[in-house]
């Protein structure tokens, strides 16, 4: 820059402001770290909510910030829920196999299976559903900041 020249401001806004020019498209697998400063009884509060779980505070920090941005977290019993739900549908398939290889006709067996297999799969299909409702859950995570704010 030369001496006689007036400064750029736009140009020393971008700079002071990185977040306001647009960036190459971010990539999946880099982290950013985020410090948090919590004052003494926040963070022993804090310590002392997640100790029950066995995990790091970071990890807590983590999950609440994901389950802001409304990504997906699953917790242990959404996890044993559907390897349940898969189990089962193995078995029903290992039945069906069965079957199918007795060359039995035997529509009534066929039928049963057929309607535990349909059971599960709504199982299956609602579990997921759930799962996979990322506005409830982002609107989930947007309503604790709310709450939080009051």
């Amino acid at each position: 820059m030369h001496a006689d020249r007036a400064p750029d401001i736009p140009q020393l806004e971008r700079k002071m402001h990185p977040l306001s020019v647009k960036s190459p498209k971010p990539d999946p697998k880099a982290y950013t770290v985020v410090s948090v400063r919590l004052r003494e009884a926040e963070y022993l509060s804090f310590m002392e909510q997640i100790r029950p779980f066995g995990i790091s505070g970071n990890l807590a920090m983590r999950i609440a910030a994901r389950r802001v941005a409304g990504f997906l977290e699953l917790d242990a019993d959404v996890r044993q829920s559907l390897q349940n739900i898969t189990k089962s549908i193995g078995e029903i398939s290992q039945s069906l196999r069965a079957i199918a290889e007795k060359n039995s006709s035997d529509i009534e067996a066929i039928n049963e299976i057929r309607r535990a297999f349909g059971a599960e799969f709504v199982r299956l299909d609602s579990q997921m559903q759930e799962m996979l409702n990322v506005s409830k859950r982002r609107h989930d995570g947007q309503t604790m900041l709310v709450e939080a704010s009051k």
